[in-house]
């Protein structure tokens, strides 16, 4: 959508283009169209929409890569242009001569890690996304966090492909804290699952308000809500679940944190959907894992996933001495018991003081695990963005990469997921000397950098981030997280090419 409020359509050139009758085709692409394409007018031979359609906000939709080879549009329809020869034919934006997906061209002559779409919420004060999941007209539901601190709260939100509006619900506690939303899923049912906490008063003078984790279901198609539920003990408990699985019987699993501010434990727990005697929908808890670091600090699970051989893998980090935060990994079976011999990675050959974290992880075709985070740099000038792969089956690291940013400061890698070649995306932001830059990179199995995108700053020249990210049928990788702008910052969706 343009700042007209106008509906725009994606071409076969990987660039959206939005009404105008000066041109033939009654279609002129947008000014954040790639070269040559810029402002020019839609060829009359070339305005079939693909399924995309959405606006374009800010930011270099091109990709940097070793192999990229620019070039004019593409046009299927184009009986001369023969993608995949070699030669750049009619609208083809890149032909490289092979058939590789993500090695700078991909198969269909568009270049790896274009921007196909991207659109801001542009509500009035801060919002921002903390997960994403596809629809299945294109479209998206993300979950975040909304309003100014210290009274913040949480919302779950469906929007068109063009970046419309179509639903939204909010999760608010009766506290003057951060109710949030961490997690949204597909349910077996294709509704939206969610995850996050509720903060609410006490009634008992001089207590601290309660910090529950909330779990709901939501109809898809109307944002209705199926049913809600509040889990946590008494005050002043401070429990928050931060990762979500959904066993494909339907079982939901929730990692995070259990315990008060100053001591919480890396915990899991699975819950069963189940009806009660009168017909009401309840969760019932079928086990519950909690790990101390064991100096009674922080200790917390961020994410957790099910692989085909049953296992259920959690990740996160422990304070195993004060002030050095190491990252741990945990699989256990189906019943929430550790595997034996124990399958963990400790994350213990950091320096002292580091802090070290997993905050998202993916299981990949073949059964591989893949955990996102932060790794403090041996200098400790900062922390790189890191990544870690885990054979099939293992809980050993095969190999580990870093990607530090150019300013010397903090980057991260905050979401992670595997497409069905094996091959790894990886978003979070990078410190380019100035602030934090949302950023997207590709990887192959082997965690040689496929593409990145260039670092991108919001105008507001603040935090900008990628947050979550999800990969779709067609291996398109939506992103969600926030772009700044002067005085705020806007919930963000896009779209890029595998």
């Amino acid at each position: 959508m343009n700042l007209d409020g106008n509906a725009g359509r994606c071409f076969p050139a990987s660039a959206c283009g939005y009404a105008d009758p000066e041109c033939a085709s009654g279609y002129r692409y947008s000014s954040h169209a790639p070269e040559p394409w810029t402002d020019e007018c839609v060829a009359p031979q070339g305005p079939a929409s693909t399924t995309l359609a959405g606006s374009s906000s800010s930011g270099d939709p091109s990709a940097t890569s070793d192999s990229t080879s620019e070039g004019p549009g593409t046009t299927t329809e184009d009986p001369t242009s023969v993608c995949g020869n070699g030669e750049m034919e009619a609208d083809e934006l890149c032909d490289d001569g092979d058939d590789i997906e993500g090695n700078g061209c991909n198969p269909d002559c568009r270049p790896s890690g274009t921007r196909l779409l991207d659109f801001t919420s542009g509500l009035e004060g801060p919002d921002h996304a903390q997960s994403v999941m596809l629809t299945d007209d294109g479209g998206v539901v993300v979950g975040g966090i909304a309003g100014e601190s210290p009274d913040r709260d949480g919302f779950v939100a469906r929007y068109t492909v063009e970046g419309v509006q179509v639903w939204r619900q909010a999760l608010l506690g009766s506290a003057e804290r951060t109710d949030a939303v961490f997690q949204v899923q597909a349910s077996p049912s294709g509704n939206v699952r969610a995850l996050g906490q509720v903060v609410n008063l006490v009634a008992k003078k001089g207590v601290t308000p309660t910090e529950d984790f909330w779990l709901a279901e939501f109809d898809v198609a109307t944002g209705a809500t199926n049913w809600a539920f509040i889990r946590g003990e008494i005050a002043p408990a401070a429990e928050r679940g931060y990762g979500l699985a959904i066993l494909p019987e339907g079982d939901l699993v929730v990692a995070g944190r259990v315990g008060d501010t100053t001591n919480s434990d890396f915990g899991v727990t699975r819950f069963s959907p189940v009806t009660d005697k009168k017909g009401g929908f309840q969760l019932e808890t079928i086990w519950t894992h909690a790990i101390d670091g064991g100096i009674n600090a922080r200790d917390f699970a961020n994410a957790v996933v099910w692989d085909e051989a049953g296992r259920i893998v959690i990740g996160g980090a422990l304070e195993v001495l004060e002030g050095d935060i190491d990252r741990h990994l945990q699989a256990l079976d189906e019943n929430g018991s550790p595997l034996q011999p124990p399958c963990e990675d400790l994350g213990g050959d950091d320096p002292l003081g580091a802090d070290d974290r997993i905050h998202a992880l993916a299981v990949g075709p073949s059964g591989e695990v893949v955990a996102a985070g932060r790794a403090t740099r041996e200098t400790e000038e900062g922390l790189d963005a890191w990544l870690g792969y885990y054979a099939p089956g293992t809980c050993s690291l095969t190999w580990v990469k870093t990607e530090p940013g150019a300013g010397q400061a903090n980057d991260v890698f905050l979401s992670v997921a595997v497409d069905e070649l094996g091959n790894i995306v990886a978003g979070g932001f990078l410190n380019t000397g100035n602030t934090e830059d949302a950023w997207l990179a590709k990887y192959d199995q082997a965690g040689q950098r496929l593409w990145a995108i260039e670092p991108l700053d919001g105008s507001g020249n603040g935090a900008d981030r990628i947050q979550s990210l999800v990969i779709g049928a067609d291996r398109e990788i939506t992103v969600a997280g926030r772009l700044t702008r002067p005085g705020d910052d806007d919930l963000w969706v896009a779209r890029y090419t595998p």
